[in-house]
This record gives C-alpha cells, sequence and structure tokens, in this order.
C-alpha cells in the first residue's frame, strides 16, 4: 500500500519560476515537501520562507557537491512511500498526487511509475506535450527510451541501497533509474500527463554545451549497460529504433499529441 508522498525540489536562483513550482506542489498536499536551495543570490530564499505551512520544510546550504548531492542528503529527510522531486522553474499539474497514490496502490508490485509531461514555455504556456515511452535498459543506452523527471515517482523502498550518482551532474536521474532497471525493479508507464518542464533562456538544457555533456554521460550509462551484455535481437532492436527515432525528430514540430 502507498499512502504518503514525498517531494523535494532543488532551487538555486530560480526564483523568477520558484513560486509556481513551489504553489504547484503545495495545492496538491504532499504528506512532505523539502525545498532544498543552495546558494541562491536571488530572492530565492525570500519566497520560501514567504510560505508559512507545516508541510514545507526548508533546507538552506552555501554550497554541495552538485544536484545529486543536494538530492541525496534531501531524501534522507523523507520517510514517505512515494518519492518525487520537481526543479525549481518546473511545474506539477493538478491531482497528480492523488492519482499517483492511488495507482501505486493498486499496483502493489510497482516501484517506478512515469507518465507524459507538457513542455512548456518561460510564460507558462503549453507549447507541446511528449509522450511517455516503454522504458528498456538497452533502449536507454541507445536513446531511444526515455524517462521524464517531471513525471516519475519512486517506491522509496527502492531507493534503500541505490542513490544518485555524485559524480554524474548532467542526467543523474536516468542514471538513477538506470541502476534501479538493473536491479530488476518494476517500472510502470502511464500516458497521463503528470509534470511540465519549462524551457526558458536562463535554462542550461537547450544550451549546445548541455547537449554535448549529455552524450558524453549517456555514453558512460550505456557502457554500463552493455556491460550486461544484452540478447543480440534486442541490441537490433535498439538500433533499428534509434534510426526511426532520428527521423522522428525531423518531423516532429508536425506532429501533435492528446493527453
Amino acid at each position: 500500500m502507498a499512502s504518503s508522498i514525498g517531494v523535494i525540489t532543488l532551487s538555486k536562483n530560480q526564483g523568477k519560476y520558484l513560486l509556481e513550482a513551489i504553489d504547484s506542489i503545495l495545492a496538491e498536499k504532499p504528506a512532505k515537501y523539502i525545498v532544498y536551495d543552495c546558494g541562491s543570490i536571488d530572492d530565492s530564499r525570500q519566497i520560501i520562507d514567504s510560505k508559512k505551512t507545516s508541510i514545507l520544510q526548508k533546507i538552506y546550504v552555501d554550497s554541495d557537491n552538485g544536484p545529486a548531492d543536494g538530492l541525496n542528503f534531501a531524501l534522507q529527510q523523507l520517510d514517505q512511500d512515494i518519492f518525487y522531486y520537481l526543479n525549481a522553474d518546473d511545474r506539477l499539474l493538478p491531482g497528480v498526487l492523488s492519482y499517483v497514490l492511488k495507482y501505486f496502490s493498486e499496483n502493489p508490485e510497482c516501484d517506478i511509475l512515469h507518465g507524459s509531461i507538457n513542455l512548456i514555455d518561460a510564460s507558462g504556456s503549453v507549447v507541446r506535450v511528449l509522450p511517455s515511452m516503454n522504458f528498456s535498459l538497452q533502449g536507454y543506452a541507445f536513446g531511444y527510451s526515455v524517462v521524464y523527471q517531471q513525471a516519475t515517482f519512486i517506491r522509496t523502498r527502492a531507493l534503500r541501497e541505490i542513490k544518485f550518482n555524485v559524480d554524474n551532474r548532467i542526467s543523474w536521474d536516468g542514471e538513477l533509474i538506470v541502476d534501479l532497471a538493473i536491479r530488476g525493479v518494476s517500472i510502470h508507464r502511464t500516458r497521463k500527463v503528470l509534470g511540465e518542464f519549462r524551457i526558458h533562456e536562463e535554462s542550461i538544457t537547450g544550451s549546445i554545451s548541455y547537449k554535448y555533456l549529455v552524450k558524453q554521460q549517456q555514453k558512460k550509462i550505456a557502457i554500463k549497460i552493455i556491460g550486461r551484455t544484452p540478447a543480440f535481437p534486442e541490441l537490433f532492436f535498439a538500433v533499428v529504433m534509434r534510426f526511426f527515432r532520428a527521423i522522428l525528430r525531423r518531423i516532429w514540430p508536425r506532429i501533435e499529441y492528446v493527453k
């Protein structure tokens, strides 16, 4: 049974969007909500301090060893059944926490639930719906299987021995899913849109340097996966899917998805 959800938001100089992120979480009334701020010099901490609720716990540090380190520290403060985290410039959608709790309760074998996301712009308008995909290790290794962090919920029992890789400064969330999958956890997918991912000028996600670093980190994770010697048919299918994904990217703007 799943009876409670604990949420973490990583915050650093995203005051422009932070209030929306916090309000989207508090409106859903999680059992516990931790906002972890590392060295913000804008108005982020004033925004956090303005929220007077017993649900919210604030953690302020001047420095840490990267986002994964901050998440691991904040995770130690959670004892809820389900874990979810949201970056300070993203949003959770209404009704999602109730849906997730119901899903986990009805599917006790499920360790990870992931869904679709809205891609939003700086103003918060929906640009596109990115549909969830079936996850496989081989698919992740070859770049066609994606799990969106803004729509991913993890049963905390799965995190007893595995934490975020502190050395991974780019795709720590994806590597965690891979590490859990290697251990054989049960990963479920829903088509429901669960979160919103914001792309804006201050975001590093769309930068050329970020994309280069992602590719380098993905290679390391792929080596970890391929080292498990997957069967030839799985590898062949993964290569074919990577080819079709490249084609899909060219026609992506013409495709519209419905929730």
